[in-house]
């Protein structure tokens, strides 16, 4: 052993082993977001837009100690706390990219893997963008129906794997549906 010192770093040098040992899921972020800008640009400002928005929502909220607060809401008997992050996903305006910061700082804050959960699938489920094109659509009462259905689903099991069921198999007659109209166009 000799007592030679570590050769000093360079402040660049230093930055990038940082970013590159502590910050790979920033990486992967931005290469991620860089990708689907070299596929499609308005795709990835759009992306980039969402993003930025929950990040600074997740942000003010861990800022002003908003944080303490959500996660004192998500205490108590599970199935009340998954009760509580199904409705309040279910009434959230994310999409299901754009939840994802939130959940990360939710999970942050101590928030259970459960409610978690609840809040993430209930959220692109039944938002209110989402209930007002399923109410124009195809009326109040089905819009009511699903809403309460999404919410149920994450609180109950097997009314869960019923939604999950149901939802799958109409979208599979929804694909055979469209692909055998395009055969019959053609």
């Amino acid at each position: 052993m000799t007592d030679l010192p570590h050769p000093a770093r360079s402040p660049l040098r230093s930055l990038a082993h940082h970013i590159w040992t502590q910050e790979r899921v920033w990486l992967v972020c931005i290469a991620v977001l860089a990708a689907v800008a070299a596929l499609d640009a308005p795709l990835a400002v759009t992306s980039a837009q969402f993003t930025a928005t929950n990040l600074l929502v997740a942000a003010y909220a861990g800022a002003t100690g908003a944080d303490g607060l959500i996660a004192r809401a998500f205490t108590g008997s599970p199935a009340v706390m998954i009760a509580i992050a199904a409705l309040a996903g279910g009434v959230s305006p994310f999409c299901s990219c754009g939840v994802i910061p939130l959940i990360a700082a939710l999970l942050a804050m101590g928030v259970p893997l459960s409610a978690v959960m609840a809040f993430w699938l209930a959220s692109p489920l039944m938002d209110p963008a989402m209930f007002v094109v399923t109410s124009g659509a195809l009326g109040l009462p089905f819009a009511l129906g699903k809403t309460l259905a999404a919410v149920w689903s994450l609180v109950k099991p097997r009314v869960f794997a019923a939604y999950v069921g149901l939802a799958m198999i109409g979208a599979l007659l929804a694909g055979l549906a469209w692909s055998l109209a395009a055969l019959l166009i053609a």
